[in-house]
């Protein structure tokens, strides 16, 4: 299970890429997040949006900037069209979300389900959505 989470902003895969070692911390605008797995997040919302393809799994079809390290740390990017949906879901469609992933990770994890506020992260990474389909940029996920 990914320790720290870190989804942000970025202009390019380059940029992205060169915040690996540590994460973006000061240098994009993030959202962070602790004790689930990054990958199944972004997977469960993108279904949630998109229903990609059955035919190929999410590792398969996400485009990896750092592919995950031997000390489990990794980085990719977040498929456009979950981005687009991120930006334009409404208060309801956010919590919707946010709710469902809350159930999962309650139906799986138990007592061990991360602490976070779920809702306050999809908002926040909805927000950064946001602000990647005006300028342009990308969103991102790194974990460690």
């Amino acid at each position: 299970m990914s320790t720290d989470i870190a989804f942000f902003l970025a202009p390019d895969d380059r940029s992205a890429a060169g915040t690996h070692l540590g994460g973006p911390k000061s240098r994009f605008t993030s959202v962070t997040g602790r004790h689930f797995y990054a990958d199944d997040a972004v997977n469960e919302w993108d279904t949630y949006f998109a229903s990609p393809s059955p035919d190929r799994t999410f590792w398969q079809r996400t485009n990896w900037i750092v592919p995950v390290t031997n000390d489990g740390s990794g980085m990719f990017a977040l498929p456009a069209r979950l981005t687009s949906a991120l930006a334009s879901a409404d208060a309801e469609e956010l919590e919707e979300l946010a709710d469902r992933w809350s159930e999962r990770l309650r139906r799986e994890d138990g007592d061990d389900m991360t602490d976070d506020d779920l809702l306050a992260i999809v908002r926040s990474v909805a927000q950064l959505a946001t602000s990647a389909v005006t300028t342009g940029g990308s969103l991102y996920c790194w974990f460690y």
